[in-house]
């Protein structure tokens, strides 16, 4: 199931988006206001965030900045055309996306669906499992196996694999990663040095053979990526010739 958490101190706004998203694989939880709603991401992060828009719009634009300083999660918000200047500084604070209102069903899980597609969330019968020759992952129940058997990770483990597995076979910047997995920002080499610990422990849990990787790969001077083919990648080159990939 889907976590979305709604922000809306507007009862009918919050009673429409939730008929809206009735019959969808999600679980819907409610927040009034930003107190809540920050207890409510730190306790358990959801997989997508919409925050509605009203008359005194400061405290929901101001809140999408700290959200976005807690979790990378989708954050959609919803406002009337009234509220543009609004909706616009919220984007500018880290919301994803916006939707005017009035809005339709349609309109609305479409762009909520966008959204969770970029996080491998794409559509409600997808179930979150991949199954990579013997390993074995689930982004729903966090879990994640290999041989069959679970293996332990560490939260922040499971969220670097998350952001690789969700961007396959496309290299992400080690910047790009911490930010996505840890949701905070850094300079490349203090992005580099943060993930060289986590990277080397996750290709001692999960990859047959960690000193030659063939999940997780190094991406020279950039990054990591994700590869989920059950066959080797032809190496990416250098203009002299030499590989890109590297299994540091």
């Amino acid at each position: 199931m889907i976590n979305i958490l709604l922000v809306s101190s507007d009862g009918e706004v919050s009673d429409q988006i939730a008929t809206a998203l009735l019959g969808e694989q999600m679980t819907t939880s409610t927040a009034p206001d930003g107190v809540e709603a920050l207890g409510k991401v730190d306790k358990q992060a959801p997989d997508a965030i919409l925050v509605n828009i009203d008359q005194a719009g400061d405290w929901q634009v101001q809140l999408c900045a700290q959200i976005r300083e807690r979790t990378m999660a989708p954050l959609l918000v919803v406002g009337s055309k009234k509220h543009e200047p609004a909706l616009a500084r919220s984007l500018n604070m880290g919301a994803d996306a916006h939707v005017l209102s009035p809005f339709s069903k349609e309109v609305l899980l479409s762009q909520l669906y966008a959204l969770l597609r970029r996080v491998g969330l794409a559509r409600p019968d997808v179930d979150g499992k991949y199954d990579i020759g013997t390993l074995g992952i689930d982004l729903f129940s966090r879990e994640v196996r290999v041989g069959g058997k679970p293996v332990q990770v560490t939260p922040t483990e499971f969220e670097i694999v998350r952001c690789l597995l969700n961007n396959s076979g496309r290299a992400l910047s080690y910047r790009s990663l911490v930010r996505q997995a840890q949701g905070y920002d850094c300079s490349p080499d203090e992005a580099r040095r943060l993930l060289k610990v986590h990277i080397h422990n996750l290709r001692r849990k999960i990859e047959p053979f960690p000193e030659k990787p063939a999940h997780i790969l190094n991406v020279r001077g950039f990054g990591y990526l994700f590869e989920r083919r059950r066959f080797k990648r032809d190496a990416r080159e250098n203009q002299d010739g030499t590989s890109l990939l590297t299994e540091s």
